[in-house]
């Protein structure tokens, strides 16, 4: 079990950065977490001045499923149609972790004491950096929404909010699951069909154009900062490598024993330097992209309920063409049209403001977060060479 409760660092704070239109009116965060065999549990304090809620101040209790629950409540509600709803936040997935535990502790009889405890040690960082990451894509979900001035407003996502108990949300069962499988690949072949509608709005057009490009890139500049994070991470294993070499022989050599200890101390130093790097790669770029690629998804389908209802226009039109070359059902079709006008613009009046808040949101994070690595590469450096200086000047001194 481990806690968050103190964790609120550079490292926990969220991964991007929100421009939407938040007035303040409404403070979402999760102030602790709590790690346990199959799940996440997260305490959330929420601060409100909407004639909305009830209260001024909330705190409840929330696992991950219930995250899913409200996603899913924004997505299926039609009057969001024409809303990017925000993407849900990933799963915890802490299995790989524990199971390199269990390796470690069933090992633990064949190394020494010290290689254990660093090896345990690095292990309960890689862990709770982890962890750091999974509480702060769960308090940025929660602020997106917060940030939004109709998705906030949202009757599930007071409960989610205000209600103090459990909400008895369970996963998935294989029926469900096997249903929605179908549902996505149902929307996937419409998708492709629509693709090839004719769309007046220049607008519209230029936006879905960019939206297909722009997913292809983000998925591949996502995998490549993952190759990038894990190169990063591996350079730091070798300085582990390298330290326990030394440390090794310094033992081993009593004629070298001072100048190998020197050398396995500075490396045990450039270690963790390393791994800070990892990291800060791994929140600011790996994370970034992750996020915005599922943010892209949502923009993607966003377009396609707008696609989706100018293809009902279109039928609706050629139903009471029917219906007027045959003198039946003429008031039954204006109806039916006029409704599907009705909701045809109103998604595309919402679209509208969705996508560019999207553009503006998506170039000011980037920026931010460009500017947040240069810095921390800057330091990371600095760290580096003092560290190398320090350790040469002892290496001299011997």
């Amino acid at each position: 079990m481990m806690t968050a409760e103190e964790e609120n660092t550079r490292e926990h704070a969220s991964t991007v950065s929100l421009n939407d239109e938040n007035d303040g009116r409404l403070s979402v965060s999760i102030t602790d977490a709590v790690s346990e065999l199959e799940t996440v549990k997260f305490t959330i304090q929420t601060k409100s001045a909407l004639p909305s809620f009830s209260q001024h101040q909330m705190s409840v209790i929330r696992c991950h499923e219930e995250f899913i629950w409200l996603h899913d409540m924004l997505s299926e509600n039609i009057e969001y149609a024409g809303y990017i709803i925000p993407p849900a936040p990933p799963k915890p997935d802490f299995e790989a972790a524990r199971d390199k535990l269990t390796r470690i502790t069933a090992a633990e009889s064949t190394m020494s004491e010290d290689e254990y405890k660093k090896l345990r040690k690095e292990l309960e960082s890689d862990y709770l950096a982890l962890f750091k990451k999974t509480v702060a894509m769960h308090e940025m979900y929660l602020m997106r929404i917060a940030a939004h001035s109709k998705l906030r407003e949202d009757s599930n996502f007071r409960v989610f909010l205000e209600y103090a108990k459990d909400l008895k949300v369970r996963s998935k069962n294989k029926k469900e699951l096997i249903g929605g499988f179908f549902k996505n690949m149902t929307k996937n072949v419409d998708e492709a069909l629509l693709s090839s509608q004719k769309d007046k709005d220049e607008f519209f057009i230029e936006r879905r154009t960019f939206l297909d490009d722009y997913h292809t890139r983000i998925r591949e500049t996502t995998r490549q900062t993952e190759q990038l994070s894990e190169s990063t991470n591996a350079l730091s294993v070798d300085y582990m490598q390298l330290a326990g070499g030394f440390a090794l022989l310094s033992v081993q050599d009593p004629q070298l024993q001072r100048f190998m200890a020197q050398c396995a101390i500075s490396f045990e130093v450039m270690q963790k330097l390393q791994k800070r790097v990892s990291t800060d790669e791994d929140l600011k770029f790996t994370d970034l992209f992750k996020y915005y690629q599922r943010e892209a998804d949502a923009a993607k389908s966003l377009l396609y309920r707008r696609g989706r209802a100018l293809a009902d226009k279109d039928i609706a039109e050629n139903k009471l063409e029917k219906a007027q070359e045959k003198f039946k059902d003429i008031p039954t079709a204006e109806a039916y049209l006029q409704d599907c006008k009705i909701r045809f613009e109103s998604i595309s009046e919402m679209a509208k403001t969705e996508l560019d808040t999207f553009k503006v949101r998506r170039l000011e994070t980037y920026r931010k977060h460009l500017v947040d690595m240069s810095e921390l590469q800057i330091r990371h450096s600095q760290s580096k060479v003092g560290e190398l200086s320090k350790g040469l000047e002892l290496l001299c001194d011997l």
